[in-house]
């Protein structure tokens, strides 16, 4: 009996080593067996049990990174956009400041580069006024006789017609632009010299009269004041043709696109004569 008993106690053991022996060469052979791809099946076994592992930890990876970018780090950049927009909007300001600065000073060389003509000083003046756009024709500037300033002197723009003054007080005068329909410049074309008579319209484009037509004018031929009506000095820039047609008359039909823009007028020259008694009167003071 104990024999027996013995003999099954060995069968078991002997079991239980071969079955585990078993299972680990069956395990090593199973390294080694491939799939149709070419790909060792216990690689896609451990890769298909660490899938579900794999998956959790990205989705909370994934979900740290959401937190982060849309919460924690957004809290800082938020301020800092924040920072950079007020910096762009002082920039902006500063930006606006000198360009502002900038025409102005423009303007007003432009102003000042015109007292060279003989005997004649270039007051600077501003724009304080102009009548309603249905009366656009005429301005109001803050120089008056007491700058020496008198009727009929010429207002310029750069070297660009404006108009002459037609009343003066001690502190302001009006000025009639050399668009009025009752304003005449002495004119002439720069490139054959011909003479004419600029009649104003009421608005940007004036007639040129008295150019006969035999005379060779050219669309974009530069029109300047010839110095011949007695106030503007010669050689003043007026505009320049815009339209030109032979007419049944002996005359051309002639307009001229004025060469500034007089509704946006800021600051304006007025030319003076030093022999004028008004100006004689400003320097004894």
């Amino acid at each position: 009996m104990s024999s027996e008993l013995s003999s099954n106690i060995k069968k078991e053991r002997a079991a239980l080593v071969t079955i585990p022996l078993l299972l680990l060469h069956l395990i090593l052979l199973s390294l080694q067996i491939e799939s149709p791809t070419g790909t060792l099946l216990f690689k896609k076994w451990a890769l298909a049990a660490q899938a579900p592992v794999i998956t959790v930890f990205s989705s909370i990876s994934a979900g740290i990174q959401h937190i982060w970018f849309n919460y924690l780090w957004l809290v800082g950049a938020r301020d800092e956009n924040e920072r950079l927009r007020q910096t762009v909007y002082q920039l902006s300001r500063l930006r606006s400041d000198y360009e502002q600065i900038r025409q102005e000073n423009v303007r007003l060389r432009s102003l000042v580069s015109l007292s060279n003509a003989p005997k004649t000083q270039a007051v600077g003046a501003r724009v304080v006024a102009r009548t309603p756009m249905f009366l656009s024709n005429v301005i109001y500037i803050d120089r008056g006789s007491k700058d020496g300033v008198y009727a009929d002197a010429p207002v310029i723009s750069g070297d660009r017609i404006v108009g002459k003054t037609v009343l003066v007080t001690r502190n302001l005068s009006q000025v009639e632009l050399i668009t009025n329909p009752g304003a005449s410049v002495g004119a002439m074309l720069q490139r054959t010299r011909t003479p004419g008579i600029l009649k104003g319209s009421g608005e940007s484009i004036m007639d040129l009269n008295y150019i006969s037509n035999t005379e060779n004018v050219m669309i974009g031929d530069r029109v300047l004041s010839s110095g011949l009506d007695g106030i503007y000095p010669k050689g003043l820039v007026i505009g320049k043709v815009a339209d030109s047609r032979k007419s049944r008359d002996i005359f051309q039909s002639i307009t001229v696109e004025v060469g500034v823009d007089l509704y946006h007028l800021e600051e304006v020259s007025v030319l003076l004569n030093e022999t004028n008694p008004d100006m004689e009167t400003v320097r004894q003071k």
